[in-house]
């Protein structure tokens, strides 16, 4: 039977032995890292559970050919991948994805900062602004959706009726293909820029005031002051919020289903609306499983790549 450490150094002391100063220090990082797996168990085995089993799961999946009615899958190994590169549909899914990536990562972020930095001049009404602007984030998705769909409505919708007040002839914002998926672009800006000035407000209050302070002490202006001082300091936080930006935009679904459905010709559909077209609606797991393993293939490269070009563009803090 084991001894712990506490006997080993009574006994070791009791006979008059010189016990190694290390024993301790061994035993307590013994413990301290018991206590650290202990601690994140849980969280282990949640992301085991919800996360990599169904990852596994998925890509298992996307070997088959199945429509969950056939008791036996058969297994077809990449045929699934090979016959997405040939679909125009996934084809130009994935192309709708990307333009509604790049749209929100170059329209949203510059907008999420600009109203940070408005607030944070600390004007009048300043925490009611703050609000408002917020406030489309916390909406559900799909509410939104459905109040945007009346109002862009060809006939009867309040943003036609106010353009006719101009003179702007009816425009069929989700049923032409060449207007649906930017009406689906500006729901989204309405609804996430708010999010992104909260965060890019928190990084402009995180930026040491005597900084800013010093250098408009040394000649540069309030433009010089914020190209100098507070956009390298605000780097982390861009690239925080463009790494979240992508991985956000190429999961829409929400407003596509409810606005669009996809349409016209599938002029809106994204890929994870391509994925739920495949596994529900047409009943082709198989074709919607290696779908997802291809998001997530993307993502996964996205990401890496910020990463990497992050490290040449973002101050990190000393």
């Amino acid at each position: 039977m084991a001894q712990n450490i506490e006997d080993v150094v009574a006994d070791s002391a009791s006979a008059g032995r010189v016990v190694p100063r290390r024993l301790p220090r061994i035993a307590s990082r013994k413990k301290t890292a018991i206590a650290g797996f202990v601690l994140m168990a849980p969280s282990l085995v949640f992301i085991g559970l919800f996360v990599m089993v169904p990852i596994v799961y998925v890509v298992y999946l996307s070997l088959y050919k199945s429509n969950l009615l056939t008791p036996h899958p058969k297994f077809v190994f990449l045929q699934n991948y090979v016959q997405l590169f040939s679909d125009v549909d996934f084809l130009g899914s994935l192309k709708n994805s990307a333009l509604l990536s790049g749209g929100m990562l170059f329209l949203s972020l510059p907008i999420g900062c600009l109203l940070a930095a408005l607030l944070n001049m600390r004007l009048k009404g300043t925490k009611f602004y703050r609000t408002v602007f917020f406030a489309p984030y916390v909406l559900p998705l799909v509410g939104s959706g459905l109040v945007f769909t009346l109002l862009l409505d060809k006939d009867n919708g309040l943003v036609n009726h106010v353009l006719a007040l101009v003179g702007v002839p009816p425009i069929n914002w989700l049923g032409s293909s060449h207007t649906a998926l930017i009406s689906v672009m500006l729901v989204s800006l309405w609804q996430y820029s708010g999010y992104y000035m909260l965060i890019f407000l928190a990084g402009l209050q995180n930026i040491p005031q005597s900084l800013v302070e010093a250098c408009q002490v040394d000649g540069g202006g309030r433009l010089k002051s914020f190209i100098h001082v507070t956009l390298p300091n605000l780097t982390p936080t861009i690239f925080f919020c463009a790494v979240v930006c992508i991985i956000q935009s190429f999961q829409a679904f929400d407003q596509v289903y409810v606005m669009t459905d996809g349409g016209p010709n599938n002029a809106s559909s994204t890929l994870t609306y391509y994925i739920f077209h495949k596994g529900f609606q047409m009943y082709d797991i198989g074709s919607s499983a290696a779908a997802s393993v291809i998001l997530l293939i993307l993502l996964s490269i996205l990401s890496l790549i910020q990463i990497r070009l992050g490290r040449r563009w973002v101050v990190e803090e000393s």
